[in-house]
């Protein structure tokens, strides 16, 4: 047992196992003079310690959307961290482009906002809370209200007396904001 590899996931650059290791994750073919496969993911990003579920994913999906990354200086921030064709990382806080102006929509700690809120000329004021009615948006119902207008399907959310009930968010019609449709 004790010279047991944990497997995270499938190496998504050559189809190896990735294993934990003590400074991060790597592909199995990624050993030796000889290595086949460059792909290493550092068990600390950012300032945060990855869990294994999250590289897992990360390995699966090729992104992840993740809380509580930090500066030098210690403030937070959350980001989407990419992985590469090249196994390489990328952490990018654009999730797509505002339905109402087209500037860029940024992840935030609590919302998703245009960048374009504090523009002189033309001022954005559209975003996207991170909870509605009790649900926590996913990367890629974000990316599917500011391109397809809506969610694809309905989700699960909750009322103020705690009933539960399932409908799909989406944008008003004049784009000035994001309603349970």
């Amino acid at each position: 047992m004790e010279n047991e590899k944990k497997i995270i996931g499938r190496c998504p650059l050559c189809g190896g196992n990735v294993v934990k290791t003590c400074k991060g994750y790597r592909c199995e073919n990624n050993t030796g003079e000889e290595a086949k496969c460059g792909l290493f993911i550092n068990g600390v990003i950012g300032n945060r310690k990855m869990t294994d579920e999250e590289i897992s994913t990360l390995l699966e999906k090729r992104e992840i959307m993740l809380d509580g990354f930090a500066t030098k200086e210690w403030k937070t921030f959350p980001t989407v961290l990419s992985l590469k064709q090249d196994g390489s990382l990328d952490m990018n806080a654009v999730v797509g482009k505002c339905p109402r102006c087209g500037g860029d929509i940024r992840i935030g700690t609590k919302a998703f906002n245009c960048s374009n809120y504090k523009d002189q000329a033309n001022p954005c004021a559209f975003v996207i809370w991170r909870n509605i009615g009790g649900h926590l948006l996913t990367l890629d119902e974000v990316r599917q209200i500011c391109n397809d207008g809506q969610t694809a399907e309905a989700v699960d959310m909750f009322r103020e007396d705690g009933f539960k009930f399932s409908k799909k968010i989406g944008l008003s019609p004049d784009k000035l904001q994001v309603v349970k449709i």
